[in-house]
């Protein structure tokens, strides 16, 4: 059971390398809107990574970073998360799976990785023979409070 793995940010041509293998030219904008996505802690929004990315290219519109976060999801760079009041559109760069622990209090998401945790869903689901649908992946969203311990 593990909470934000650690990852190396990577370089320049591994990411024109994640964009060519994802189907996506690598424009400047789009590097640099997934340069700064990789490199926000947590699961940031839009507009987070649009105040990040204005810095290395100041007259970048919300509008573009939109577009490319959505391309990046289609292309399964990144994924969608859904925030603890629901309004907003978080982006999560780790793609493997997971699920996420939602503070209610300060919105906060964690990533949840449990190998015995999924050994068992994958367990409940294939004991309840569900009638034409067949679960292949999931991702749990549990919100909660951070306790002091």
């Amino acid at each position: 059971m593990t909470f934000h793995p650690e990852h190396t940010p990577p370089t320049p041509g591994q990411l024109r390398d994640r964009l060519a293998k994802a189907g996506l030219r690598a424009t400047r904008q789009r590097l640099t809107i997934l340069e700064c996505l990789l490199q926000l802690p947590g699961h940031p929004t839009a507009e987070q990574v649009h105040r990040q990315v204005l810095q290395q290219v100041p007259n970048l519109s919300l509008g573009t970073v939109y577009k490319a976060l959505d391309s990046f999801v289609e292309a399964g760079l990144t994924r969608r998360v859904a925030s603890a009041e629901g309004a907003s559109r978080r982006y999560d760069a780790d793609c493997s799976a997971h699920h996420h622990l939602i503070c209610s209090d300060t919105q906060e998401i964690l990533d949840f990785h449990d190998p015995q945790l999924d050994a068992l869903l994958q367990e409940f689901f294939a004991q309840r023979n569900m009638p034409g649908f067949q679960a292949h992946t999931f991702s749990l969203h549990i919100t909660g409070e951070k306790v002091a311990r």
